[in-house]
């Protein structure tokens, strides 16, 4: 796009329509390569040499990494739901003996002693084998029938449609494949067509080293197998078309000789979620066999744009650089633009292919994990990465994807009812830092990250939001008020007096994970009423009782919750001016520990907001600041959730350079989020994700009931547009700035709701948004009515 001059935004008041019109126009002056449409390509001049520079497809369920080789090309796949492991019964039969007197030593101060008896008393040992593993489903390999002297090589994933294509010449001839993971047709497909006259020759083999078996079925290849000694039954069926040429089953796969185009299918299920993956996969293959790849790639498009589509930023001016490479390098203020707009965009499409209604969530690693034993099992842990994977949800215009979430969490309620009731004679339900799809919620492992009784606490703020996006009493009524009811109970039982000061503190418990120094020198995790802790009570109980109250249920329930919030220990300002992390000042022992969990009240919980309570946001930079100087942030999960810190104080710098030292730091050569900082890094797609989130909520925030207006913009980002992100009440916000000021704003009102509205810093002067002769003034409550739209 051409940057526009101030005199040119300025002029006049936009029509409603003007802002979309802007974006095509825009388009058209580019073409479909211009700033907008580059930044949603990952472009190589070279194949993959590693799984970390692969590219990712995925339609929720089917995922392959593909490398982009010449002669020789792998597709690592995966299956979502394919885990090694079973559901057992493993809670620790000591936790309920032992704590109370846990809980009598931290109220003496004996904290070297509370420590060691938790540790043997509370904690049990994983037992990695009933725990399982999430696996790989196997790999497609390739074997091209030419050689590896090309030229004009690119590889490249378009975002916009969900696919990568591999493109490059040998003499004259032109070779080309795509791969593509369909939701619509419960596929991942590899299209190959050249120009050469003599056709295509390749083998497709599929492997999988181990519990693995491999049958023919009228000309399709069947794969399946059980992980040993424990889990899920799977199944893929891989099948083969060309046009013209010759296709001949091949050891476990195909050879196909002499071909103008060929088209690969591949179906996948296992029976954890649902019975018969045989039956299921080769139904799905069966539909396949009367399409075209035109058809396929048609219906798949369609299905992506429909939610990537939704949203669209715009910071970079025209000329941005083509490679991935040049972009992450950021050695202009054009690249650096870029790589936002490309790191915002890729966010998104790893959400879309990672996770789709019916099926799980996304794991640590999302949808994408290579081998069958990928670091910390690529499970779900629940202390803050699989709710960072869904901070962009909302705002991104991509609601449904939460039910995914949600029906995990129906999952997970058995066993958490369970847990509640054998480790701590509680009523509820409860899970700690780490869970899985066979349903464990335990304590295991050490107390510095296992005795940690929040994780099903945290969720239900997802619950909660997705009701403040959406609207959907329905939703509040049948999904969210049961878990908020269970959670509410076993805080509510959870929680006792602490002697010291008659308020009531929840704990044992650490504040993942970070850990203090004890009197003897050595470190400590647990104690009563740390701040995450209150936090996560004050969380659930004040969305329990507004859920309540929102549906005139539960009188009982929400009399019991407005009794403990008025007696509940809440966060407080240690000596040093920052947000007092334990119960008592205590010695940090790692001070620029990875994890910030005493600012949960800050993002994504409830309590501290830079307007209604400037001394806690205040004491939030202080802890944010003396955590950065002692190196915090340093992987990519955690500096994403710094710079969503930064966005919700309001600093726009600090927020940018929080995403600088996790592009520098924390993403890989084909923008995956890293986590560590090393050589060899491994992948985590929490930061991917939360980064996203981030981006947005230095554009739009919309929390405790203001709706607040570019409200952390940094400098460099002088001139922008962004289209589509959406404001909890059923509000979606067009905005255009340009030299650092807000010059157009749409809003959309999709059912009634109430604000505040605040513009952006500064710019107190701007006019007021107007629909008809209803006009709404910055600073002052609005009431927006449903289906009206409101323009600056």
């Amino acid at each position: 796009m051409t940057r526009s001059t101030r005199r040119e935004t300025l002029g006049g008041l936009l029509a409603l329509s003007t802002l979309p019109l802007l974006a095509a126009q825009a388009r058209a002056q580019t073409g479909s390569s211009g700033a907008g449409a580059s930044t949603r390509v990952l472009g190589f001049n070279a194949p993959a040499a590693r799984w970390m520079e692969a590219l990712p497809v995925g339609n929720g369920r089917l995922g392959a990494m593909v490398y982009g080789g010449v002669k020789s090309e792998r597709l690592q796949l995966n299956h979502i739901e394919l885990w090694s492991g079973r559901s057992v019964e493993d809670n620790p039969k000591t936790t309920r003996a032992a704590l109370p007197k846990v809980r009598e030593l931290l109220f003496a101060g004996n904290r070297v002693e509370a420590n060691r008896l938790a540790q043997d008393q509370m904690m049990g040992p994983m037992n990695e084998v009933d725990y399982g593993s999430y696996q790989m489903l196997g790999d497609l390999r390739l074997e091209m029938g030419h050689g590896e002297a090309v030229s004009d090589y690119s590889r490249e994933l378009d975002m916009a449609t969900g696919q990568v294509t591999v493109r490059y010449k040998i003499g004259k001839a032109t070779y080309s494949r795509t791969v593509m993971a369909s939701a619509p047709d419960q596929c991942l497909a590899v299209y190959f067509e050249t120009s050469a006259p003599e056709g295509l020759s390749l083998t497709a083999m599929l492997r999988r080293d181990r519990d693995v078996a491999f049958d023919w079925q009228g000309g399709v290849l069947k794969m399946f197998g059980q992980p040993q000694p424990y889990g899920v039954h799977f199944c893929a069926y891989l099948a083969c078309r060309s046009d013209g040429g010759r296709v001949a089953p091949d050891g476990q796969g195909f050879r196909i000789t002499g071909a103008r185009s060929v088209l690969l299918t591949l179906t996948g299920a296992t029976d954890l979620l649902a019975p018969a993956p045989e039956t299921v996969a080769r139904a799905a293959q069966a539909k396949l066999t009367a399409r075209s790849w035109k058809s396929l790639a048609r219906d798949q498009i369609r299905d992506h744009r429909a939610l990537f589509d939704r949203v669209e930023l715009t910071l970079a001016p025209s000329g941005v650089p083509v490679l991935a490479s040049e972009r992450l390098a950021a050695a202009s203020d054009a690249a650096e633009k870029a790589l936002i707009e490309t790191y915002f965009n890729f966010g998104r499409y790893l959400l879309i292919g990672s996770n789709r209604p019916g099926s799980l969530p996304p794991n640590l690693q999302g949808l994408w994990a290579d081998g069958f034993a990928p670091p910390w099992s690529a499970d779900y842990h629940i202390n803050i990465n699989i709710q960072m994977n869904y901070w962009p949800a909302e705002v991104c215009g991509l609601s449904e994807l939460h039910h995914s979430l949600f029906d995990y969490v129906d999952r997970l309620m058995p066993h958490a009812r369970q847990t509640a009731q054998i480790a701590y004679g509680c009523r509820g339900a409860v899970a700690h830092y780490t869970t899985n799809p066979w349903g464990h919620t335990a304590l295991d492992g050490n107390v510095q990250w296992g005795l940690w009784p929040e994780g099903l606490a945290w969720l239900t703020l997802h619950y909660w939001e997705h009701y403040l996006y959406t609207g959907d009493l329905d939703f509040l009524r049948a999904r969210a008020l049961p878990v908020f009811k269970a959670c509410a109970e076993f805080t509510l039982d959870y929680l006792v007096e602490d002697p010291r000061t008659g308020k009531l503190v929840s704990g044992p418990a650490s504040s993942p994970e970070n850990s203090y120094v004890m009197d003897n020198g050595k470190v400590g995790y647990v104690d009563m009423g740390c701040a995450m802790s209150q936090s996560m009570a004050f969380t659930v109980l004040t969305l329990t009782k507004k859920a309540a109250d929102t549906l005139s249920a539960e009188p009982e329930l929400r009399e019991a919750c407005a009794a403990a919030l008025a007696r509940l220990d809440r966060l407080k300002i240690g000596p040093d001016g920052r947000v007092q992390e334990w119960s008592e000042p205590l010695t940090e022992a790692e001070p620029g520990h990875r994890h910030i969990s005493h600012l949960f009240g800050l993002y994504p919980g409830i309590e501290i907001d830079v307007h209604d309570t400037p001394d806690l946001a205040e004491a939030a930079r202080r802890t944010l600041t003396e955590r950065l100087r002692h190196g915090g942030g340093h992987t990519g999960w955690s500096a994403a959730w710094l710079t969503m810190f930064r966005a919700r104080l309001g600093d726009g710098e600090e927020s940018l350079a929080m995403l600088r030292k996790l592009f520098r730091q924390s993403t890989g050569a084909n923008f995956f989020d890293t986590h560590p900082y090393t050589p060899d890094p491994i992948f985590q797609i929490d930061g991917n994700l939360g980064a996203t989130a981030a981006i947005a909520e230095m554009l739009v925030q919309s929390h405790n009931g203001s709706l607040r207006l570019l409200p952390a913009l940094p400098k460099s980002w002088a001139n922008g547009r962004v289209r589509g992100l959406r404001a909890r009440g059923g509000v979606s916000v067009d905005l255009q700035w340009a030299e650092g000021r807000l010059t157009h704003c749409v809003v959309r009102a999709s059912r009634k709701a109430q604000f505040r509205l605040v513009p952006p810093p500064g710019q107190s002067g701007l006019a007021p948004l107007s629909q008809g002769k209803q006009k709404l003034v910055w600073g002052q409550v609005a009431d927006l009515q449903a289906g009206q739209s409101y323009a600056l």
